[in-house]
Order: structure tokens, then sequence, then C-alpha cells
């Protein structure tokens, strides 16, 4: 005769098993929601599970560029998701209600002015509060994202990890940023630090953060739009490529001089312009390739 103990162990790690491999059921149609839980304007939100997601399953949310063609950025990476096993959300910021670069790009901190906008409407603050409702609508249970932006994206990206340190982020890629804001307090945001709460201490979170650069080697034209194209963005470099590096570069020095460890990376794609799709596998790798 089995003991009783004996049973009630089996039968507790079978259901510990069991419980430990449910699956959350994947999104029907038609795949998003508007988000309207903060002080800002709605959101559009784009989502994706993969079909073996279970509570834990990561989840990466995408920044898209200029365009703001949040399903051509959130295709991008549903193959990508599907063999790997994470989740996507992707952020629709609509041109209506965030026109520009300083709304968009710098996370809608100052006006078109340099004046300071509500730091309740901040672009940047809406990110966490998706992430959270996301999880509470679906059933997971991760307490870190990953987070990727390209273009416009990933300068939206890169000032994120700045003005927001204690995100709960895992790792971070500003991938080809159309320009980007470098450590120096003598340079107006969004180009430097100058008229922002920014102080060395943040500083010092930001560089600590891992967060990838990705850039594609081709990625040498000018930009289009007004600050991307502007005698500022100018100054550090004339392409995405040098802007990038720039960023980089000076972010290292600056490490350097408050003492701080310097956990970026730098990674430039061969045979790669302006270009998402062929970049996020790239990203994709610096994110998830140690699972």
């Amino acid at each position: 005769m089995i003991p009783f103990k004996s049973i009630l162990i089996a039968f507790t790690v079978l259901f510990c098993t069991v419980f430990s491999e449910e699956y959350i059921e994947q999104i029907n149609p038609p795949w998003g929601y508007v988000f309207t839980k903060w002080q800002g304007d709605p959101i559009d939100v784009i989502t994706y599970i993969p079909p073996k997601a279970n509570r834990e399953t990561p989840i990466l949310i995408v920044i898209p560029g200029a365009s703001r063609d949040a399903q051509r950025f959130h295709g991008s990476w549903l193959d990508l998701a599907k063999k790997n096993n994470f989740s996507v959300v992707t952020i629709g910021a609509s041109k209506k209600i965030f026109p520009d670069e300083y709304s968009y790009n710098a996370g809608n901190v100052v006006n078109k002015s340099g004046d300071l906008v509500d730091e309740r409407k901040w672009l940047f603050n809406v990110i966490e509060p998706i992430f959270n409702d996301f999880k509470k609508k679906y059933g997971f249970t991760s307490e870190n994202f990953y987070l990727f932006g390209h273009s416009a994206g990933g300068g939206f990206v890169h000032r994120f990890m700045l003005f927001k340190p204690n995100a709960p982020v895992i790792k971070a890629v500003s991938a080809n940023p159309a320009f980007v804001t470098l450590p120096d307090y003598e340079i107006p945001y969004p180009f430097g630090l100058k008229n922002t709460k920014i102080n060395n201490k943040d500083i010092i979170s930001w560089l600590e953060n891992k967060m990838a650069i990705l850039l594609g080697e081709d990625d040498t034209g000018p930009r289009t739009k007004p600050l991307s194209n502007s005698l500022m963005a100018k100054k550090q470099g004339l392409s995405c490529l040098t802007r990038g590096k720039n960023l980089y570069t000076k972010a290292s020095k600056k490490s350097k001089k408050l003492n701080a460890k310097f956990d970026w990376d730098l990674i430039i794609v061969p045979g790669v312009g302006h270009d998402n799709f062929n970049l996020a596998p790239h990203a994709c790798d610096y994110f998830f390739g140690e699972l």
C-alpha cells in the first residue's frame, strides 16, 4: 500500500507542473485597445501573445518611428516573438494628438517654445501604466519589461531611460535615433539637458542601465523632419549613424567623469540602413540571446 504522504507529494508535484505550464490565451481580433488610464490623452495599444505564453512570459514594448505606423512596427516583431516566446505591446501615439517631434520623440517634456509641459502629460509617463494594464488584463506576472524603439522611437527610448531611470526595464534598445539627447547642460533640450530637471544622479542611473545603441551601418542619409534636420541636429552629425555614435561616445566620456559604471552597448549592423525590420532581429538577440 502506497503511503498517504507519498500520494500527497506526487499530487502536489503534478499540480504545480500543470499550473506552471498553463498557457495564457492568445488575443482575438482586433488585437488591441485604447488606453486612457493616465493623465494624458488616449493611446492606442496593439498586442500580441505567443501560442505558448504563460504568466512569466517576457514582455517587449515597441515604440514606432515618425510614421506612427504602429501596425507595421508591431508586425516586424511577431515572427521573432513567436519563435522566442515573448509578448509584444506596441504603442500608437496619434499624430493628431502628438503632432511633432517635441510631443513624440522628445516625450512631450517641452513644447515648441521650450516651455516645460505639465509632467503628468509627458508621453514618457504612459509606458509603465500600459505595461501594468497589459499584465492585469491578460494575467502576466512579469515585474519588468524590454523596450525597443526605432528612429523617432529610438530617440524616445534613450530619452525615456534618462527621464525614467527607475522604470522597470530589463534592457532597452535605441535603434537609429533620428537625433539624440547628449548629457550636456549647455545644450537646450531635446538636444541636451539645459532647462530640464535632470541632475547628475539621474545621468548616473541612465548610464548604468542596460541599453544598446543599435545602428545600421548604411544609415547615412539626412533626416527630413524639422528637428531631426535642424542645425542643432546637424551639429550632432549628418546622419543617424554618426548621431548614434556621438551619443554613445559622449555618454561613455560622461560616465568616466561621474565615476559611473557604463552599461551601454554600441551595435553597428553591416548592410542595413534606416530599416526597422532588419534591425529587429539584432535587437532580439540583444534582449533574449541568453534565454
